[in-house]
């Protein structure tokens, strides 16, 4: 993809989404996409940041929502083998899939709070999330 119209442009047609972690996961929920989220990372960077983040998720549409309903499967369990099936899973009408779909229906609610822009908001919560984990 090369911009924001093409982005848009998949995102209508998508009947699910395999994401790597980052903005994307917010900008699906946000278009109402069930998802799976994959990511990896090198082992240095994965030893310290295992050491450093202490939060239940690392995905930034599950901080916001403010539950886990986002499968995400990272370093060693981001393999095929689990992928798939997690995959098949949000593609067919099941529990997961109408929990996120119900989950991503409440998020307009939660990013039009208050004044603040939803990149800031989002940051807020991502900020608090991490002071909640270091106590």
């Amino acid at each position: 993809m090369t911009g924001e119209n093409e982005k848009r442009a998949v995102f209508r047609i998508a009947r699910a989404a395999l994401a790597k972690s980052g903005t994307v996961t917010l900008e699906l929920a946000l278009s109402g996409i069930p998802m799976v989220t994959a990511y990896r990372v090198g082992a240095i960077e994965a030893f310290i940041l295992r050491r450093a983040i202490r939060v239940s998720s690392v995905i930034l549409a599950n901080l916001v929502i403010g539950k886990d309903v986002i499968p995400e499967y990272l370093q060693e369990e981001c393999t095929p083998e689990k992928l798939a099936p997690a995959l098949a899973e949000v593609l067919t009408d099941s529990p997961l899939r109408k929990q996120q779909v119900e989950a991503f229906a409440r998020l307009d609610q939660v990013m039009s709070t208050g004044h603040k822009s939803p990149s800031v908001l989002a940051a807020d919560i991502v900020l608090e999330t991490m002071r909640k984990g270091r106590r």
